[in-house]
């Protein structure tokens, strides 16, 4: 496309060395209520975004982990491609979607805090201060008002999604259980519900209130290999838990492949299976 803008307010259109191949890739950086430095967040908008056309509208999928979305020069742990998988849905059922990331600090342990749901672990001691509501909040109320504004967005609950995996999985099934006015699906990849024993867990979800009449659909996958292993069995269980609570198979789905270890190219793996159940459910 000729007509690429190389500004959309303070989003700066990113042309650095990159292995994105489809779409076009934005960065701003933007103070959050849960460090106290800035936070770089990146907007991804897929090849057929008009950036004339304001009639034309796409779903928003919002990610923690921004950084390893598209771009492999990005992590040293591999990116989920998301344009590539993105390329094959418009091309095989023209599904399109914005993708907008959040990047994490590149200290782990303020990462596991803050992406943790605000409820203290007891498998673990490394998260001291749990600010995962924090996180949820900033998506859902400061950054969401910022990207509806500037891009084409639709800005309905149905289209629009937060998702992560490990830490970021766990991150985005709290903010769909909890924020329902605002996000109408979850991707909750490899979620680290691990990190509480079992009946702690289960106190957590009834807490929650869990109710599939309030709209959000969920999206649960882990694989099965070496680490990852450990996150299946609560998994498991959380899905049980919801089809207990009424859930049927359109409003969460739950998939286990046990040939994939912790690891992005497992989330590319089934990040078209997700987004197709977001954007085009079963009737």
């Amino acid at each position: 496309m000729d007509n690429i803008k190389n500004e959309i307010g303070q989003f700066v259109c990113y042309r650095s060395p990159t292995t994105m191949e489809y779409g076009f890739y934005y960065k701003a950086g933007f103070k959050v209520p849960f460090d106290d430095k800035p936070r770089t967040v990146r907007v991804w908008l897929p090849e057929d975004y008009d950036f004339y056309d304001e009639n034309k509208r796409f779903p928003v999928m919002y990610f923690a982990d921004g950084q390893n979305l598209v771009n492999r020069y990005l992590t040293a742990y591999g990116d989920w491609g998301l344009d590539k998988v993105a390329h094959r849905l418009l091309n095989e059922s023209g599904v399109s979607f914005i993708a907008v990331g959040v990047d994490s600090p590149s200290v782990d342990g303020k990462r596991n805090n803050e992406l943790c749901p605000p409820f203290a672990p007891d498998r673990t001691a490394v998260i001291d201060a749990p600010a995962g509501d924090k996180f949820v909040a900033f998506i859902a109320d400061e950054l969401k008002p910022v990207v509806d504004g500037l891009f084409f967005t639709k800005k309905e609950k149905a289209f629009t999604a937060i998702a992560g995996s490990s830490m970021g999985g766990i991150a985005a099934f709290y903010g769909g259980a909890t924020r329902g006015d605002i996000f109408g699906f979850a991707l909750d990849f490899s979620p680290a519900f691990l990190l509480y024993k079992p009946k702690t867990w289960r106190g957590i979800l009834d807490g929650l209130d869990l109710d599939p009449k309030k709209g959000v659909r969920h999206f649960l996958y882990v694989g099965g290999v070496g680490f990852e292993s450990k996150f299946v069995s609560s998994a498991e269980a959380t899905y049980k838990y919801m089809l207990k609570r009424g859930f049927t198979e359109k409003d969460v789905a739950f998939i286990y492949d046990s040939r994939q270890i912790h690891h992005e190219d497992a989330w590319h793996k089934y990040l078209g299976e997700g987004v197709t159940f977001w954007l085009a459910p079963k009737q």
